[in-house]
């Protein structure tokens, strides 16, 4: 008899337990939509890329929170022998459920009593599940709105997913420092010194990195860590570090290389695909014009990209935004053959450096020869007599001016010899006009590039010491820059290539970059 009362009682205890977890459910993910709904169209109009995703674990979090709840608020095996009695049944079933192990005839009596009770009882029939209707018209109009609030698109939500985007990119940019500050610590040539200095700069690279918000900013950062890298290898002593730090900043080129060319890529096949798609595909391709913009610091393709998305996907904005794709897929493929030719010069510089140093020691032996012989005069075998000897200035001999023009000036001189020896006097100066005619573009005319900064133009005056001698001081102040003699055509892509890089990142009209570009375009 008690095992049997026993299971009875269990059996309603376990019905209970059911309409314990319904009720706490209902409550539980009412409150978790609540909320979820709330979050959700906050991130509506306020930048929040995680909203949806936190909306609906707060859900989750919510539904397994009511299951633990309703099995905890279970009635106990008594209250549950109380809640059968108190449907009609006069607290037969709990006495006898309290009564459990005696043996005595007023307990078996009471037993055999409750036992008749249990027979008759239908679990189900006493006890329904109750779901109250109100609850579950607010769950379902909850869980509506927070879909469909989760489905719309909002200039907030473009800001949020473009801003998380950034982050992406800037937390691999930070984990490429890190994998640079690691090697550089493994090499032992590198001083401790010269370490914490590196790793100081990189440190403020990583937080510029964590605050940039947009494609811009990220530009922006990244530029300025290249530039760091560059300036920090020049200024090194250590041939290791340098090698090191120019063949990180080399990589870090080739990657920006890359992903401005996947950039062009995805944009150029979402406008594809948007010519006859449908509104997101049109909308996807303006987002993709747009990041790709921001990458390479094209202002008329996102102009050209702002103004399809205004105009509600107009097809003649959409053949504006396609012809500006265009240019900037122009620009980019010829910025990549610049960079390779720039590559394959800057190699060929490198092999040839030692040639050109040779030559240019060369050319100045020479010169301080014929110079010397000028100062000595004309001499000859056994006569005297007198000869002119013209001066030549520097600026006089062929000035030039900014605008192009040449003009050519003499000075004055005489010299003297015998058959011993002579000496002779001259002078010359800059008497050439400014003004003058444009002479012809040598593209094949050598200049001197110097390694370091280059000083003032100054004239320089003064006459030999007569003994063909010189002299030399030592000085713990000097600064100096050695340079060498290099073709116009070798250094000329270099600087076209910085012109450009100068001239994509400023905020100059399109029309102006463009003749800035057409300019260093008919340098070569």
């Amino acid at each position: 008899m008690d095992t049997t009362i026993k299971q009875f009682v269990k059996r309603v205890r376990a019905r209970l337990r059911e309409q314990s977890i319904v009720d706490q459910l209902f409550r539980a993910v009412g409150i978790g939509l609540l909320i979820a709904t709330v979050v959700s169209l906050i991130s509506l109009v306020v930048p929040f890329f995680y909203a949806v995703p936190v909306a609906a674990g707060v859900v989750i979090l919510s539904f397994f929170y009511g299951l633990i709840m309703g099995i905890r608020r279970t009635p106990s095996m008594m209250e549950a022998a109380l809640r059968a009695d108190a449907k009609g049944h006069k607290e037969r079933i709990s006495t006898a459920l309290f009564l459990e192990g005696r043996e005595d005839a007023f307990s078996s009596l009471q037993k055999k009593d409750a036992l008749k009770v249990i027979d008759a009882f239908l679990i189900r029939k006493e006890f329904p599940l109750h779901v109250r209707g109100r609850q579950v018209a607010a769950v379902i109009a909850l869980a509506l709105v927070f879909v469909v609030s989760s489905l719309i698109d909002t200039p907030a939500r473009d800001v949020a997913r473009n801003t998380n985007a950034v982050h992406r990119e800037a937390q691999e940019e930070i984990a490429q420092l890190e994998k640079v500050e690691k090697e550089l610590r493994q090499k032992k040539e590198i001083s401790e010194t010269e370490i914490a200095e590196l790793t100081e700069q990189l440190e403020q690279a990583k937080k510029e990195l964590k605050e940039a918000d947009s494609n811009e900013d990220l530009k922006k950062a990244e530029e300025r860590i290249l530039k760091k890298l560059e300036m920090a290898s020049e200024r090194t002593e250590n041939k290791t570090l340098s090698e090191a730090l120019d063949r990180a900043a080399e990589e870090r080129k080739e990657a920006a290389a890359g992903k401005q060319q996947d950039l062009a890529k995805e944009a150029q096949e979402a406008m594809e695909k948007a010519e006859h798609g449908s509104a997101k595909d049109k909308k996807d391709a303006c987002e993709k014009l747009k990041k790709l913009a921001e990458t390479v610091g094209d202002e008329e393709l996102k102009e050209a990209a702002e103004q399809y998305k205004a105009s509600d996907y107009a097809q003649s904005d959409y053949v504006s935004a396609d012809n500006a794709l265009s240019s900037t897929l122009e620009h980019l493929s010829n910025r990549q053959s610049d960079f390779a030719n720039n590559n394959s010069s800057g190699q060929s510089n490198s092999r040839n450096t030692a040639n050109n140093a040779n030559n240019s020691n060369n050319q100045s032996g020479s010169n301080n020869r014929q110079q010397n012989g000028n100062q000595a005069g004309n001499q000859s075998n056994g006569q005297s007599g007198t000869s002119g000897q013209s001066g030549n200035s520097n600026n006089g001999a062929n000035g030039q001016n900014p605008s192009g023009g040449q003009g050519s000036g003499n000075g004055p001189g005489s010299g003297q010899g015998n058959q011993n020896g002579g000496n002779g006097t001259g002078g010359g100066w800059n008497y050439g006009s400014k003004d003058g005619s444009e002479g012809a573009r040598k593209t094949n005319e050598n200049i001197t590039v110097p390694d370091g900064e280059v000083g003032t133009d100054e004239n320089l005056t003064g006459k030999a010491n007569g003994n063909n001698s010189s002299t030399m001081e030592k000085s713990s102040q000097s600064r100096t820059w050695g340079g060498n003699k290099v073709s116009y055509g070798e250094v000329s892509g270099e600087y076209k290539e910085k012109a450009y890089k100068k001239v994509n990142g400023s905020n100059y009209p399109t029309k102006l970059k463009d003749k800035i570009k057409n300019y260093f375009d008919g340098l070569n």
